[in-house]
């Protein structure tokens, strides 16, 4: 199937996270306790310079530590609800780190700021989001353009194993089961697999997820979504399309080696000077 943008949902729909305010708020609550590659950010931050782009930024799990950190930070969702939330983050954290933050609401494939930066993050396999070839591509373009000359593009990707990809319709698997204790609440996500379109690349993953609350209430979200894994090699060709020299391709946060058992591909980009 050559054209996944006319085969699969649209990435705006109402039954998904980033339009959702209540799925948005599972997802932060879910996704706050992750910071695998909190330190690897940090680092590179800390190498390029203070000037950093977050595509996909989501409610902030990753832009508010940078702010903090004394990073000059312009966050880039999608998602009002998501928005709303990485805004009560920054409330939270005070003025000082709030006023180094800037949040634009757009789409990552196609967007027009006023400024250039140091580097540039696709956190948390959001890359993924982008379901063609021409999308990836006019988000790798429109990155390139806000990145000063020797600038940093750093995202990762999940490294698609043999047999996730032979899963079939129907396959199961509970990936998360976490209590939050400030909202007296556990919530478990079960993941089902749709579809997977080998051709395309892309796999459908239903989301289910299961809230208990301390009281005893229980009540159940489902989201569908599309998901485009890609290979080492063909990223670094969109890279290297875009204008990027490939600077880091590694199998982790800590620059370990990339091998065929590695979980995720972690990459850099750097423009040219």
């Amino acid at each position: 199937m050559g054209n996944a943008a006319g085969a699969y949902p649209s990435l705006v729909r109402a039954d998904q996270p980033w339009v959702d305010a209540e799925l948005a708020r599972i997802y932060d609550t879910l996704s706050a306790p992750y910071d695998e590659d909190l330190a690897w950010y940090h680092e590179l931050a800390a190498a390029q310079g203070d000037r950093v782009l977050e595509l996909a930024c989501g409610s902030g799990r990753l832009l508010v530590p940078l702010a903090r950190a004394g990073c000059a930070v312009v966050g880039l969702d999608v998602s009002p609800p998501m928005l709303a939330i990485a805004r009560e983050r920054l409330a939270a954290a005070g003025a000082a780190v709030a006023a180094r933050v800037r949040l634009v609401e757009s789409h990552m494939r196609a967007f027009a700021l006023d400024e250039t930066f140091d580097l540039a993050v696709i956190a948390a396999r959001s890359f993924a989001y982008l379901l063609t070839g021409a999308d990836q591509q006019r988000a790798l373009h429109t990155i390139a353009a806000h990145l000063r000359p020797g600038g940093l593009l750093a995202f990762d990707l999940l490294n698609p194993q043999p047999a996730w990809l032979a899963e079939p319709p129907g396959s199961l698997r509970q990936d998360i089961v976490y209590y939050d204790a400030a909202q007296g609440v556990t919530i478990a996500r079960t993941e089902a697999v749709v579809s997977t379109d080998l051709a395309a690349q892309v796999r459908v993953i239903r989301s289910g997820y299961e809230l208990v609350r301390d009281g005893g209430a229980v009540t159940k979200r489902f989201v569908e979504w599309p998901y485009r894994w890609t290979y080492r090699f063909e990223a670094e060709l969109l890279l290297e399309q875009a204008g990027f020299e490939v600077a880091g391709i590694y199998g982790g946060y800590q620059r370990e080696p990339f091998t065929a058992a590695s979980q995720w591909l972690v990459l850099l980009g750097r423009r040219p000077t």
